[in-house]
């Protein structure tokens, strides 16, 4: 357990340096997307008065009052879930529409009663198993949850049944269930199969800083925990916040590891209290591990033995975010239909232009450092990778990013392709699969990133994207602090609308040739 804790301390060692830093100054090692349009909102209330203020109070009571009358098993259901939550429900839709059809017309006898009956009861027994919970389950652990929800679903909608129509056969309803039960199932194994293994879901990435026996408890038991969404970075000795650079390194730590929450694990109340601070204005969740055994009352949180009191909790947009993603698979999958033909066309044209491939792979790194490969048609020579380092000394761009005019390794084929921005459009797949989204910043080559300062680190705080701000303001601009700001702005104005402007900016570029 020692030895452990030790290879963790001399892991983030590289990070002591003997340099001042103004912890005050250096921007938030979290950015919170929306941030800065919630801001202002709040600045504009506050500039108007009494009034305002009121208002915004009673808004908030309303909504602390509502979310005290919902029902527990809702408060299990995650923003993030939203997409899955509504697949399930129209699946089980379908099959209802597809049994009440004219050959069946028995099946719905007592009206759309019976049918809103099965929903709500399912979707209550689902939100109860924790089905919609972020985290990490295998699709075995889905199916179980499926099955016990479906099972209760049909007990109680076949007692209701009977109770309204004594006459009704409960046959169908059982026939619905099982098919329900098949399909949802079903459609889960082939989401894993095409997502793979490596994008099951987005963890939350934790650090630990306190002394050694209680943090390696704690790091032990995220170790052990099987459903838990928690990926421990690292582990911080309590020793090094005792200085005036433990708080500035927590900052740095946090931005180059994309931590999402810091776990204290320190009896020291002074150091408790300088992390705990450090951490809320980095904008990162905070939970205090307790130094006793854990008893399991609500309002703590428990891993194991571990008692974790709650701190502070960053307030995310994630309903917000929830609907991005929604656009994201409903625009993604519709344009991969509706381009399909040109699809084809494309890939005919580049494989009678040159030899090799069709699509080009290549990594790149996304959302908080997550690796995944992007899709492209092949714009350049089969060897093009090979040749880039030997190209550097021309790269007309400023900072930690290439790109050079009239580049020699691009085909005749692809010049044109990349004018019009057609060789991005395998990209769809990879906003399908969830690695990007439709608007977002730029995702880079591994060594690319491994050139970013630590405040470029910034970017990969948001899921990255086929077009960008970047994309359609300042494309021809070769600096890459250029780009790195406009990723920020982004990423801390981000809404909807944003969005919107963005796409309807990037069509009129794709149409005007501009993206060569």
């Amino acid at each position: 357990m020692a030895e452990r804790a030790t290879v963790l301390e001399f892991e983030y060692s590289k990070h002591v340096t003997p340099i001042a830093i103004d912890a005050e100054k250096i921007s938030p090692a979290r950015l919170i997307p929306g941030s800065d349009a919630r801001s202002r909102v709040e600045q504009k209330s506050a500039s108007l008065g009494e009034g305002s203020a009121s208002a915004e109070f009673s808004l908030k009571l309303c909504r602390k009052f509502v979310s005290q009358l919902l029902p527990e098993s809702l408060k299990l259901f995650h923003p993030s879930m939203l997409g899955t939550a509504v697949l399930d429900l129209s699946l089980i839709s379908l099959v209802f529409w597809i049994a009440s059809a004219p050959h069946a017309p028995h099946l719905i006898a007592s009206g759309g009663y019976s049918f809103a009956f099965y929903l709500v009861t399912f979707l209550f027994f689902a939100a109860q198993g924790e089905l919609y919970r972020a985290g990490h389950r295998t699709v075995a652990v889905e199916r179980f949850i499926i099955i016990k929800a479906i099972f209760w679903t049909t007990v109680l909608a076949s007692i209701a049944l009977k109770a309204m129509s004594p006459q009704e056969r409960l046959l169908p309803i059982f026939l619905i269930s099982g098919v329900s039960v098949f399909i949802l199932t079903a459609v889960r194994w082939l989401w894993s199969t095409v997502r793979g293994a490596n994008s099951a879901f987005d963890p939350h990435n934790v650090l630990v800083v306190g002394d050694s026996r209680l943090g390696q408890e704690v790091a032990d038991a995220i170790r052990c925990d099987p459903l838990s969404d928690r990926c421990l970075r690292g582990f911080l000795p309590e020793h090094q916040f005792r200085d005036r650079f433990g708080l500035a390194m927590l900052g740095r730590i946090a931005r180059e590891e994309c931590i999402d929450e810091v776990i204290v694990a320190s009896t020291d109340v002074q150091v408790a209290e300088s992390v705990i601070r450090a951490a809320r204005r980095n904008q990162l969740d905070v939970r205090l591990a307790l130094n006793v055994e854990a008893t399991g009352p609500p309002q703590v949180e428990t891993f194991g033995s571990v008692a974790m009191l709650k701190i502070h909790e960053q307030q995310l947009p994630q309903w917000q975010l929830a609907g991005k993603r929604i656009a994201d698979v409903v625009l993604a999958s519709t344009g991969l239909l509706v381009v399909a033909p040109l699809l084809l066309l494309i890939a005919a044209i580049i494989k009678l232009d040159s030899p090799g491939p069709v699509l080009y792979r290549a990594e790149r790194v996304g959302q908080r450092g997550h690796r995944f490969v992007c899709y492209k048609f092949r714009t350049m020579a089969p060897q093009a990778d090979a040749e880039k380092d030997k190209l550097r000394s021309l790269n007309q761009r400023q900072g930690a990013f290439f790109k050079i005019r009239n580049d020699p390794r691009v085909t005749r084929v692809g010049d044109f392709l990349r004018r019009y921005s057609f060789d991005e459009l395998p990209q769809l797949w990879n906003v399908l699969r969830g690695e990007m989204s439709l608007v977002g910043p730029r995702p880079h080559p591994p060594d690319d990133v491994e050139a970013y300062s630590v405040e470029d680190m910034q970017r990969l705080d948001f899921v990255p994207g086929m077009t960008g701000l970047w994309q359609v303001t300042a494309r021809q601009d070769p600096s890459f602090e250029r780009s790195v700001a406009l990723d920020v702005e982004y990423i801390t104005r981000w809404n909807l609308l944003l969005d919107f402007r963005i796409l309807c900016k990037t069509v009129a570029a794709v149409l005007q040739g501009s993206g060569a």
